[in-house]
């Protein structure tokens, strides 16, 4: 969905929004004046007020009228009031006024909506109705409801599609690029080679590594985005997962003058899958070691983070830092921090890290300040 179409249901909810305060103020103003004495010219009043409750209402349904998307107003009773050409396509003459929610819909989950937000705040979710797939906002209208479905069936599928082709255009590279990768070393050993030629088929052999790595991470997105790369939930130790990691992370921190710390607890358990967890931290400690000059590494379990239902892990760094203003994109696929973070690397483990971890229910960020190295924190489910 656009920016456009966002900012304009925006306005078009706040216009609905103002016309039915307006109504409000009216009706108050009518039973304001019906309690008063003076009756002289009180049917002139109240022929006003009605003339300017139509007016509203008339303003009311006219907006609604302009929004391509299904609107409903219904009252306490789930019964719809009004609805405009958008829902009458949608759900033709069974969303006549007068009739229930239920009756025009057959949606227990959109009636539920319905209840929700009479007795409680608006709400924004997506729901499935008729084989389409809804982003719905549902706000109270005085003792009723206000219903508006916007239709993202088709950015789904789009969806669907661009992941597909990203999973399929990478499992199709493995061949080629596994070709090319022999070749060279064919050549290497086949042929006596002057030190530029090696040189050169060297720089073959890195440039092939780099995209073969490229293409997997680009599956590995690909699956984990669209589900069909299964979580194998275990209660498990995290402190023995951190500590593989670190193990086979050992060779190049030393190489780099580092050292990794594990300052987890034995007794730390949680509910997770270890080997997609173990990529997590593998991706976070291979990228501090990379932007990291001098001290440490350090994991750890972060009891300021943590909540009752979850364990926050960290992974603290003494390197550059990350700017604040690049702080929020971080995750996103194929970005960079130019200045903090070099051109190293294919830009897809912090996403690919983002999505295990929200497909285990967690959450990951980050805390950094340049010259003084970067904290990534994220939770899984503690042990049931």
């Amino acid at each position: 969905m656009t920016l456009l179409n966002w900012l304009f249901l925006g306005l078009a909810v706040l216009g609905m929004g103002l016309a039915v305060a307006q109504f409000r103020r009216a009706r108050r103003a009518e039973r304001a004046l019906i309690s008063t004495s003076n009756t002289r010219d009180l049917q002139t009043q109240v022929a006003l007020l009605e003339q300017q409750a139509n007016n509203t209402n008339t303003a009311l349904a006219a907006l609604a009228e302009t929004m391509p998307d299904p609107i409903f107003f219904v009252d306490a009773q789930h019964r719809i009031t009004f609805h405009n050409t958008a829902a009458q396509k949608l759900l033709g003459d069974d969303c006549a006024p007068g009739r229930t929610l239920m009756e025009a819909a057959r949606s227990h989950e959109l009636d539920a909506l319905a209840d929700e937000v009479i007795d409680g705040e608006d709400i924004r979710r997506e729901l499935t109705l008729h084989t389409r797939l809804f982003r719905s906002y549902v706000g109270q209208l005085n003792t009723g409801a206000l219903l508006v479905l916007r239709d993202v069936s088709e950015l789904q599928r789009l969806g669907r599609a661009r992941r597909d082709f990203v999973a399929n255009i990478s499992h199709e590279l493995r061949t080629p690029l596994t070709a090319i990768r022999l070749l060279a070393d064919t050549l290497r050993q086949v042929s006596v080679v002057t030190p530029q030629q090696d040189k050169l088929l060297t720089n073959i052999g890195d440039q092939t590594e780099t995209l073969t790595q490229l293409a997997q991470e680009m599956y590995d997105l690909s699956l984990i985005e669209s589900g069909q790369l299964p979580m194998r939930m275990v209660v498990a130790s995290v402190q023995d997962s951190a500590a593989n990691v670190l193990a086979r992370l050992k060779p190049q921190a030393a190489r780099a003058g580092l050292q990794l710390l594990n300052e987890i607890d034995l007794e730390t358990r949680a509910l997770f899958d270890e080997t997609q967890i173990q990529r997590v931290l593998s991706n976070l400690v291979h990228n501090a070691i990379k932007f990291t000059a001098s001290g440490s590494i350090t994991v750890f379990t972060s009891d300021a983070h943590s909540g009752e239902d979850y364990i926050a892990i960290g992974v603290r760094d003494t390197g550059v830092g990350i700017p604040s203003e690049e702080l929020p994109r971080i995750f996103e696929r194929f970005y960079k921090v130019d200045r903090a973070r070099g051109q190293a690397g294919t830009g897809l483990g912090l996403a690919i890290a983002k999505h295990i971890v929200e497909a285990h229910g967690g959450q990951i960020w980050a805390e950094s300040a340049l010259g003084k190295g970067t904290t990534f924190f994220f939770t899984v489910p503690r042990e049931e």
